[in-house]
């Protein structure tokens, strides 16, 4: 069994189909059959149906797939491990982490980073938690930032820092608003939000619900950089983590309500690690950036 049996394996189930497998990887579509064909012949399972053009994993499939994965990104690994000995200071961090986080707090972080060690290549990818979590698991990032609790046996979970949703609007909007916002005051206005069925937007709806408030929500977005642009704007007020807004408060494009009623309620940004793996030194500089900036502890890998 090869190890181009497993990455072509692993390119038809993420492209779906031979074809498309071939293509990415510069090769005929006989080829990818042909190596497919052998990693069956090896295992001695089937790892695909076929329906038409369209292919599916079988269990077995599924479960190949799964120590497939982590068995690219050892490799990954060791190359990187290797290039680190030969070239001291050099290597790569890929991070993954949810939109927001991707969006608002890795900027700074990775500005910072590369100021430190020009030298290391960094990859971000990007996702819910759900996802975030199955790329770490899966060995696809070296490290996760969520906002969500987790409790897994092969992760560590360590909480960074706390992000409060605040009620915002722009400037104009909250100039003909009282200094003070009672709960029947903020549910006269419109609110601009998240799409129905996201998490965040479960949690709004939570939060204003437990005010008494049935919001009139007069837009809706997929991501929180709309919603700001649009409560810039003057179209209405909006509860956003301050992470999201934080920047547009400091400029003045925003300004925080003063809504005494609304509960204190935040998200816990957190970094999840896979428990007990070595770590490489570009990584271990980039958790030790974290331990200096948000004031944690990180244990150290055996």
């Amino acid at each position: 069994m090869l190890l181009q049996h497993l990455i072509t394996f692993c390119r038809v189930v993420e492209e779906g189909s031979f074809t498309r497998a071939a293509q990415v990887q510069n090769l005929t579509q006989p080829s990818v059959t042909k190596q497919v064909g052998a990693l069956e012949d090896h295992l001695q399972v089937q790892l695909f149906t076929r329906q038409g053009k369209q292919v599916h994993l079988t269990p077995a499939g599924e479960l190949v797939y799964d120590y497939a994965r982590q068995v690219i990104h050892l490799v990954a690994q060791c190359e990187a491990a290797v290039q680190e000995l030969r070239s001291p200071g050099s290597g790569s961090v890929t991070v993954g982490c949810v939109h927001t986080i991707g969006l608002f707090t890795l900027p700074d972080l990775l500005a910072a980073f590369v100021r430190e060690h020009p030298r290391v290549k960094i990859n971000v990818r990007t996702g819910n938690n759900r996802e975030t979590v199955a790329m770490l698991l899966h060995g696809e990032v070296d490290l996760g930032l969520i906002t969500t609790p987790q409790v897994h046996e092969r992760i560590d979970v360590i909480p960074l820092f706390e992000d409060p949703l605040v009620a915002v609007a722009s400037p104009s909007f909250a100039a003909d608003l009282p200094p003070v916002l009672g709960n029947a005051d903020l549910a006269r206005l419109p609110f601009i939000g998240y799409v129905r069925g996201a998490r965040f937007r479960n949690t709004i709806d939570q939060i204003l619900e437990e005010m008494g408030i049935q919001p009139k929500f007069v837009m809706e977005f997929d991501n929180h950089e709309a919603i700001k642009t649009m409560v810039g704007l003057g179209f209405g007020v909006a509860l956003e983590p301050v992470s999201a807004v934080q920047r547009e408060l400091d400029g003045g494009q925003l300004v925080r309500l003063n809504v005494p009623g609304l509960p204190r309620s935040s998200r816990t940004t957190s970094l999840i690690l896979r428990r007990g793996e070595r770590r490489s030194a570009a990584v271990n500089a980039f958790l030790a950036l974290l331990e200096r900036r948000y004031a944690v502890a990180i244990n150290p890998a055996p």
